[in-house]
């Protein structure tokens, strides 16, 4: 038996399929013996007792079954065995009105999907069916449609046998009946037989390459969902995750959160102290999804934050790290960023923007607003670039908000987008909260107007707080 699992698992679920075949078996066997009984229909006496032994074999193949919970690698051919020796005894008694009933064990051993089983059901099939057509011939029902006699044969009539009214008193020939019973009837039956296993045999063949990819498919998936899951705990790790972050500073407070749309983004937030008296923050969103932009993410972040504790200058850590992205990109992967370098001591705050969206500045006490600056061509672009630097100076309770695409994207049931004006009218709403607070709460009011709409993209935000 193959103790491959998801075969075990079917070789289980077939056998409580064979089970309750059986116990239908018994039925029909049973009913048939009480419409016997009750005269609606002549079977001849000792055939009653093939009745009781095909009861009492099929209840027992059943019992063991049951008793074993159907695991056992014998129980189908128990099942199988009792059930093609039921249909056999059945023959016996029917003769040529059950032609099809042969066919029933082999068609019912595909439910396997084991090439050696379907093929020794078949072997059994024929060797039972065999016997139980000579049975059949000499003590069933005796039709001239049966056994071709050539015309004026002369036949002994047969005491034991149940005649047709079509053959009654004619004479009876025992062994020309046993020759035309075999070569007339059922060696026809048996090339029929024959075509009937191999088709099933076909059959189970590609059952078997069927469970086979199935198999292999969920080995990949698991191993594939075990490796995203991985590269998603690898990305996670790889962004700051411990919030408070820099509480013991007493110049500004600062908190961000992302939200990948599938297991791992492209989205990705920094932020560094480059000195002590230099804040670096980071926010940028790859072109894709999944993997590709998972991958190019790292990268990125890696090389923005390599030449950023080199450089105060923004423009200059752009234009270098471009080109370095650019290099070896035949996937034409790219990036929109935004990097800026406030200055503890001044508050003067040092951005440039590649492409990004327009970072949300709050002033003390008054309204958000889009802090629009001059845009730089997307990173990995195009080599050659040089971007340009812009900077403000933050006061005292002052907020700046950074985030991605995927909040003001987002879609609702109606097809309409987030938009930046929604975005700025939450932040003035919870203006007086906790960073935590004002990411949590921008999230909740992204989802509740998407409406039960599925994330298309990262969502990925960064507040920072002046104290």
């Amino acid at each position: 038996m193959d103790t491959d699992r998801l075969f075990k698992e079917n070789e289980i679920k077939a056998n409580r399929m064979m089970t309750l075949i059986a116990g239908v078996t018994i039925a029909i066997v049973v009913v048939t013996w009480v419409l016997f009984e009750l005269e609606f229909f002549y079977i001849r006496v000792q055939f009653r007792g093939l009745m009781v032994f095909s009861i009492l074999l099929l209840a027992s193949a059943m019992c063991l079954a049951s008793h074993f919970k159907y695991e056992k690698s014998w129980i189908k051919y128990s099942l199988m065995g009792s059930v093609t020796i039921v249909y056999a005894v059945t023959t016996s008694v029917l003769t040529y009105n059950v032609v099809l009933l042969v066919t029933i064990p082999i068609i019912l051993s595909v439910r396997y999907f084991n090439k050696k089983y379907t093929t020794s059901i078949a072997v059994l099939s024929a060797v039972v069916f065999f016997f139980a057509y000579l049975f059949g011939a000499n003590h069933g029902m005796l039709d001239l449609n049966f056994i071709q006699y050539a015309p004026g044969t002369q036949i002994v009539t047969n005491e034991n046998m149940w005649l047709d009214d079509a053959v009654r008193d004619i004479p009876y020939d025992h062994w020309l009946m046993i020759k035309n019973t075999i070569i007339s009837n059922y060696f026809v039956k048996l090339l029929q037989l024959i075509i009937y296993s191999a088709a099933a045999v076909k059959l189970v063949g590609y059952c078997q390459d069927v469970m086979q990819e199935q198999k292999t498919l969920t080995e990949n998936t698991a191993r594939i969902g075990a490796e995203l899951e991985m590269a998603e705990r690898i990305q996670k790790d790889m962004l700051p995750s411990i919030f408070p972050t820099f509480s013991e500073s007493e110049v500004f407070d600062l908190y961000a959160s992302m939200t990948p749309a599938r297991e791992v983004g492209g989205d990705f937030y920094d932020f560094f102290m480059i000195d002590d008296d230099h804040l670096a923050l980071v926010i940028a969103d790859v072109s894709g999804k999944g993997i590709p932009a998972a991958m190019f993410m790292m990268t990125a972040k890696t090389v923005i934050k390599d030449y950023a504790l080199t450089s105060s200058d923004t423009s200059e850590i752009f234009t270098i790290v471009n080109d370095r992205l650019c290099e070896n990109n035949e996937a034409g992967m790219f990036a929109t960023s935004w990097i800026g370098i406030l200055n503890l001591k001044t508050l003067v705050l040092q951005f440039t923007n590649a492409g990004h969206n327009y970072p949300i500045i709050q002033r003390c006490g008054k309204p958000c607003e889009l802090l629009k600056d001059k845009h730089g061509l997307f990173l990995g672009c195009m080599e050659g670039i040089q971007y340009k630097q812009s900077e403000i100076t933050l006061s005292k309770g002052d907020r700046l908000f950074l985030y991605t695409d995927g909040v003001t994207e987002s879609h609702s049931s109606e097809n309409k987008l987030y938009g930046e004006e929604r975005l700025m009218s939450v932040l003035d709403d919870i203006s007086a909260q906790s960073g935590e607070t004002v990411l949590s709460g921008v999230l909740k009011d992204v989802r509740r107007f998407s409406d039960g709409m599925d994330q298309f993209d990262d969502i990925t935000m960064t507040v920072l707080t002046i104290k």
